[in-house]
């Protein structure tokens, strides 16, 4: 929010000194921040770029935007529209993930992943981290992880990692290095004594399933009715060393695929491999995912978990 605004009024003294009084000139740059920014932001973002363009029409000490009424018409039109199309942009965005039913312990929501689907249970325990962002032509991204450090492990601190991976997610481009970059920035500025150890999954519009281990159980795939180590290197925890130690994305390729965090195997110790036998079993990722989450011996549930059939049943 704070580069928005920043950007917003960089962009207004900028027109005032250069004397652009064109609407387009006051309007575009925040439209473009507003329309890329969560809903409550862009109504901000509009209404800060009004009362600028209202500052440079009443007090015109410095030419700045044309005081005609169509101008101010035009101008006016185009900031009301950046929060309707933030709020479409991002109720398409969350229109691909689906709440299935679930106990009330746990929250399973459903997505596509390129031709197939993924489900991902979310239990709010202890330092979870959990998000998954759609991309624009069929792909997913997901991040699945824990956090060590008592400035993260808060509500703040994890939300604040979340929305950030959401942001560098968003844009189809972004490679996996660059979503561990921007995790890594927001963890040490959070806590530079704390820790993200999490996995970052990216699944193309095929199919196809490259990920990256910061600190974190290794994926595993469904190998007949067994569960088998994906191989996927592993790295350093996200904010524990130097950017410049990362390890690279590996592919995963099975018919399903899951992802746990260290929660699920400190809470089942060795056998954490063998409880993950069950992701071969059955057709439902969103039920493999929910089943993830089941505490040993009754414990109470351990989350996240994620499960991501990369084809559609049709040609598994």
């Amino acid at each position: 929010m704070r580069t928005a605004l920043a950007g917003t009024t960089g962009n207004a003294m900028l027109m005032g000194l250069a004397e652009v009084s064109t609407p387009v000139g006051w309007v575009l740059l925040p439209g473009l921040l507003g329309v890329s920014a969560r809903p409550r932001v862009a109504a901000l973002v509009s209404a800060w770029a009004g009362v600028l363009l209202a500052l440079s029409v009443v007090v015109p000490v410095i030419p700045g935007h044309r005081s005609d009424p169509q101008a101010l018409l035009a101008s006016a039109a185009g900031l009301a529209a950046v929060p309707v199309l933030a709020w479409a942009r991002r109720r398409t965005r969350t229109a691909a993930l689906a709440r299935v039913a679930a106990p009330t312990d746990v929250a399973v929501f459903t997505v596509p992943a390129g031709p197939g689907s993924a489900a991902l249970a979310i239990c709010g325990t202890a330092g979870e981290i959990a998000a998954a962002v759609p991309v624009r032509g069929g792909g997913l991204r997901v991040l699945l992880g824990t956090v060590t450090g008592a400035a993260l492990d808060t509500p703040t601190g994890r939300r604040a990692i979340e929305q950030a991976f959401r942001r560098a997610a968003a844009g189809p481009r972004r490679t996996v290095p660059h979503l561990v970059g921007a995790l890594d920035r927001v963890v040490r500025d959070l806590a530079p004594a704390g820790h993200l150890r999490a996995t970052i999954v990216d699944v193309d519009r095929a199919g196809s399933v490259r990920a990256v281990r910061c600190g974190s159980p290794d994926l595993v795939v469904a190998a007949g009715s067994r569960a088998e180590p994906a191989g996927v290197p592993q790295g350093p925890a996200i904010g524990s060393t130097e950017p410049g130690d990362r390890v690279a994305p590996g592919p995963v390729t099975g018919r399903r695929i899951a992802v746990v965090g260290t929660g699920f195997t400190d809470a089942h110790g060795e056998r954490w491999l063998r409880v993950l036998d069950q992701v071969a079993a059955g057709d439902d990722p969103a039920r493999t995912a929910l089943l993830l989450t089941r505490g040993a011996r009754g414990a109470r549930r351990t989350g996240p978990a994620l499960v991501i059939d990369p084809e559609p049943p049709s040609r598994r």
